[in-house]
């Protein structure tokens, strides 16, 4: 078991995982498509971080051009 502080900071870890799970849930609709297999479910799973980390290192490429009616 480990000691108590340990502990207590894996805790406080735990609330940002949860709050990004939730976001990648709900705002990235990363349990919205319905795959065939455990395979493809697995590749989504791995594609949903990729995705997000190269849009968030790369902010300055990516510009923001709304449509005519937005």
């Amino acid at each position: 078991m480990p000691p108590l502080e340990e502990v207590c900071q894996l805790y406080l870890c735990r609330f940002s995982v949860e709050h990004w799970d939730r976001f990648f849930k709900q705002r990235l609709h990363w349990i919205l498509p319905k795959f065939s297999t455990l395979k493809q479910c697995d590749r989504w799973s791995d594609l949903m971080p990729m995705m997000t980390w190269e849009l968030w290192l790369a902010p300055d490429i990516i510009t923001d051009n709304p449509l005519p009616w937005q």
